[in-house]
């Protein structure tokens, strides 16, 4: 798998539907901007920052990808090492494609019911991983911008991280000093 051609593919598909986004709110009222805690007395950030945004978390997942995937020596472990990672990126596309759905058709308490389905999963699941956070930011930023699915990730990531490098290292350690003393 060449990963830089999957990546440049991608950074072209993002780009090309972020200028038509852009342009589309252009020619229909002005392009968005978000307003923190949607107050508009409060800072706002513009739609525009999703070219920067995004073609730099596109680009930042290729390269974290590839840099771990030269880590792996044997090639069928390499393919395996694809496989979840493209399984976590889509399916955490998919998961925010559905939240954002259900968000823009006004059932906002669902989709927040969802975000904290998302944080249960991230107990198990490592969705600390970057093809898990731009699959969930891609799929949030065309219905509410990127900057909005931020919110979620720094949620699921917080949750991910401290379960898998905080709370699953003292259960292990726990489990195994029990082993030793029977």
């Amino acid at each position: 798998m060449n990963i830089k051609k999957v990546r440049n593919h991608l950074m072209i598909a993002v780009v090309v539907f972020q200028i038509v986004l852009l342009t589309w709110e252009s020619l229909n009222g002005g392009v968005v901007t978000h307003n923190f805690l949607a107050q508009k007395d409060m800072p706002g950030l513009s739609n525009w920052w999703g070219l920067a945004i995004l073609s730099i978390l596109v680009w930042l997942t290729a390269y974290n990808i590839e840099y771990r995937s030269e880590q792996i020596k044997d090639e069928q472990s390499r393919l395996a090492f694809y496989t979840v990672a493209a399984r976590s990126f889509v399916g955490m596309l998919l998961i925010s494609l559905a939240q954002s759905t259900i968000f823009s058709l006004g059932y906002s308490s669902i989709a927040a019911s969802l975000l904290l389905v998302i944080a249960l999963i991230a107990l198990f699941l490592p969705l600390y991983r970057i093809e898990a956070v731009a699959g969930y930011v891609l799929g949030g930023a065309y219905f509410t911008g990127p900057m909005i699915p931020f919110v979620g990730v720094i949620l699921f990531v917080t949750v991910s991280v401290t379960a898998h490098f905080a709370i699953k290292p003292l259960v292990m350690r726990f489990k195994n000093t029990q082993a030793l003393n029977e």
